[in-house]
């Protein structure tokens, strides 16, 4: 049974979380990148994206192809991209299509603050 996307979003000083649930394929295109493609505050007062991707259910290719157009347009506007909640799995797959070469991963949200922290020193 298909589990629908969804997005929460919030912030945190110079920073954005996107919360993800559901299931990640080309049809979240949409949602994910179209709250950026025009975010003039990306790369300014917003410098970090975070992504917590615990409550994804199954990334597809297109999912993948969805992530890596969203980091790499996080780091055209000069923001880093984070994320955590990622499965074993997953971080291989990642890993084996280059997209920890935009995204910094790590086991959990207070590993990516405390990691966003050094950043800003």
């Amino acid at each position: 049974m298909e589990q629908s996307f969804s997005m929460e979003t919030r912030q945190f000083p110079n920073g954005l979380v996107l919360k993800l649930y559901g299931e990640l394929t080309k049809s979240a295109e949409k949602e994910l990148i179209a709250d950026f493609a025009g975010n003039v505050e990306l790369g300014t007062s917003i410098r970090f994206l975070a992504l917590d991707i615990s409550e994804v259910a199954y990334i597809n290719s297109g999912g993948m192809a969805v992530l890596i157009r969203l980091t790499r347009m996080a780091l055209k506007a000069g923001a880093h991209t984070f994320a955590w909640g990622v499965t074993p799995h997953y971080e291989k797959l990642f890993r084996m299509v280059g997209l920890t070469e935009y995204l910094m991963l790590y086991p959990n949200e207070f590993a990516v603050l405390e990691r966003i922290e050094a950043l800003e020193l």
